[in-house]
């Protein structure tokens, strides 16, 4: 991750694939090492990243020599570097790109929020706040505590959370919490729980306390719940055409209630339609038939007609509307998750394109050399060896010269994700020598991996330890 160390590897480590790189690319354009090129300095940078362009006119061209100029431009690369790494992170993660941090100041908070330390304090007060449902009132004697030592942790922990969120506020800026709602949310309810805590310690007394329910909130929004934040948020977004269709149920229910209501509310024997309200349980309870045909009995006893009644409202309720709904939650699901896939990939190519402009000289604008490619790598992938990084770095070029395009830039997320080993590493090195030879090692490596090989050769040593013994003794 971009966050996770900063970027001091040198060239040396790398020298090993120089002769494997020069000689499958046959190009120029990747190279090792520090070379002071024209492409190396900043004026000849395709864009600067937003992190270091409050320093920019403190390290002006015009006032340095030969040697600053250099140094200021390996400044300014490695800040593109890191900042390219963090819209990939952004891409990957769907963060919004309004919370990128615009200047040098607010990259100190994001490095902050996006650590794993700050993701597993963040999980586990959110879960001691779960937990303390166990010993405040009402709770059983055996956990039951003091209210001064419950309302102690829950406030501590509701700080440390107010810290979380103040540092997370530094990053994307007080005035997105207007456009994030559920970072809004959060601090309302954290505002709303941090004054009834203090209340709590205040009076040494609990009261009833509605609050205590929103404490999921909090370990909803932490980054291990993601996939439930996204079900949550597909589930309030598919209910409108829920809704319709729910809607279309009550009516029907509505109206089958009433007519039965005025077709057999004049029968004493019949119970289950005397009232209106007695009516519609009926109905709604026959939509899952329950009390079927229970409910038919008494009017089906009357007159044999009055079935039609009955099954009509069964074909068309369970058989066509709830069938009909089963159908319309399916394909909203379907719509919202296509649709989610498709603006995860486009933002995922917007992040992409933002990280390609930050790679690129002026002089070539619409290509990445290796040496940008391996300084991303250093900050976004920070785990992968050489090795792995001119692999990914071969996988994308598909056109073999050399340089990464914009199109082949945009599958660096899967190219990221692949895993390297040596190709025929489980074959023996005898593989593909002369066949008599093959043959013979063959033999003598099924030979030497048979489970009775150490048997045989133990027991040959030890017939051949008595034989040199016996003879010995006869010597002496």
């Amino acid at each position: 991750m971009a966050s996770a160390r900063g970027a001091n590897s040198t060239a040396d480590g790398y020298s090993r694939f120089n002769d494997d790189i020069e000689g499958s690319y046959q190009s120029n354009d990747i190279k090792h090492g520090i070379s002071q090129t024209a492409e190396d300095f900043p004026n000849e940078i395709g864009s600067t990243s937003s992190l270091n362009r409050d320093i920019s006119a403190e390290n002006s061209v015009e006032l340095s020599g030969p040697g600053d100029l250099h140094i200021d431009a390996e400044q300014h690369w490695e800040m593109n570097y890191h900042e390219a790494a963090i819209f990939l992170e952004e891409g990957e993660n769907n963060e919004k790109f309004d919370s990128h941090p615009h200047n040098s100041e607010a990259l100190p908070a994001y490095l902050l929020v996006h650590n794993r330390w700050y993701y597993g304090l963040d999980l586990a007060t959110s879960l001691i706040l779960l937990v303390l449902a166990f010993v405040e009132e009402p709770a059983l004697p055996l956990f039951k505590l003091p209210v001064g030592v419950h309302g102690s942790i829950e406030l501590l922990a509701l700080s440390v959370i107010g810290v979380e969120l103040a540092l997370k506020l530094r990053w994307i800026g007080w005035k997105t919490i207007l456009k994030h709602k559920r970072t809004m949310i959060k601090c309302i309810t954290l505002g709303i729980m941090f004054v009834e805590a203090i209340t709590v310690l205040v009076r040494q007394s609990s009261h009833f306390r509605v609050t205590r329910a929103l404490r999921p909130i909090f370990l909803v929004d932490t980054r291990h719940c993601g996939g439930v934040r996204r079900f949550i948020r597909q589930i309030f977004q598919s209910l409108p055409p829920i809704l319709d269709m729910m809607g279309l149920l009550l009516f029907f229910v509505t109206v089958y209630a009433l007519l039965g209501y005025f077709l057999f509310s004049d029968d004493p024997r019949d119970q289950h339609f005397t009232t209106l309200h007695d009516s519609f349980v009926s109905m709604f309870v026959l939509l899952t038939t329950a009390n079927f045909p229970d409910v038919m009995m008494p009017s089906y006893a009357r007159s044999k007609w009055f079935s039609i009644f009955f099954v009509s409202y069964l074909c068309t309720v369970l058989y066509v509307l709830m069938n009909l709904m089963l159908a319309v939650v399916y394909e909203t699901f379907t719509r919202i998750e296509r649709e989610k896939f498709r603006k995860l990939l486009l933002h995922k190519r917007k992040a992409c394109q933002h990280a390609f402009r930050l790679l690129v000289s002026k002089q070539n604008p619409t290509r990445m050399r290796f040496k940008q490619f391996q300084g991303l790598m250093r900050y976004y992938a920070p785990k992968k060896s050489p090795r792995d990084v001119i692999l990914m770095f071969k996988e994308l070029n598909k056109s073999g010269n050399g340089s990464l395009s914009i199109e082949e830039f945009y599958s660096v997320y899967d190219a990221a994700m692949l895993k390297w080993e040596a190709q025929f590493s489980q074959i023996p090195w005898f593989h593909t020598t002369w066949a008599p030879l093959q043959t013979f090692c063959q033999l003598t490596h099924d030979f030497v991996t048979w489970k009775y090989f150490e048997d045989i050769v133990c027991k040959h040593m030890t017939v051949s330890r008595g034989t040199a013994s016996m003879q010995h003794a006869m010597v002496v």
